[in-house]
């Protein structure tokens, strides 16, 4: 017969952690995709841009609360690698996909803000898999230019997903001594 005794409480961490992302990843995409349903709606208003980047921005601080807060005392409870690693995937998927939801708002609000290589018109789900790739590659600061920001609303997108992205690597970096690898 098992020991039960030998039975890792990793359970316990991902539960936590799936209570605190669950939420705000679904705040997040509610947010997210209603852009696009609202920016149908009114795509003559000049500000409605800068609220896209508005909303981005407070949407941006909200992740960066809950990581940077609600998170750490996840971490500081647990200090394996898997669990830090675990964090900070769900951290970038969530980042990578909210910036892809704001940049298809601008580029559905107007196709100029963006240049493209490539044409980006086609069906929803291709134009969100075109930004999920831009945002991906603005994540990680590779940038190869294949689609390129003109418009202010656009490049402050942009600004706001490095400046996100560096947060999270500093932050990574900070808690690298907490981290314990089980042998």
């Amino acid at each position: 017969m098992e020991d039960i005794t030998n039975i890792p409480k990793d359970t316990g961490f991902y539960e936590q952690l799936f209570k605190k992302v669950v939420f705000t990843a679904g705040l997040v995409t509610l947010l997210s995709l209603s852009y696009v349903l609202w920016v149908n709606e009114n795509s003559d208003n000049l500000l409605l841009p800068f609220l896209i980047v508005g909303l981005a921005l407070v949407k941006t601080i909200f992740i960066v609360r809950l990581t940077f807060i609600q998170l750490s005392k996840i971490i500081g409870e647990s200090h394996q690698l898997t669990h830090v690693l675990t964090l900070f995937v769900v951290l970038i998927i969530l980042i990578i996909l909210s910036f892809s939801a704001d940049y298809l708002a601008l580029y559905v609000l107007n196709s100029e803000n963006f240049k493209s290589a490539a044409s980006l018109e086609g069906s929803l789900f291709k134009e969100f898999f075109e930004f999920t790739y831009f945002s991906l590659i603005t994540f990680s600061s590779v940038g190869f230019g294949d689609i390129v920001p003109l418009t202010i609303p656009g490049k402050l997108l942009v600004i706001v997903e490095v400046l996100l992205s560096f947060l999270v690597l500093v932050f990574g970096i900070a808690n690298i001594n907490r981290i314990h690898v089980n042998k």
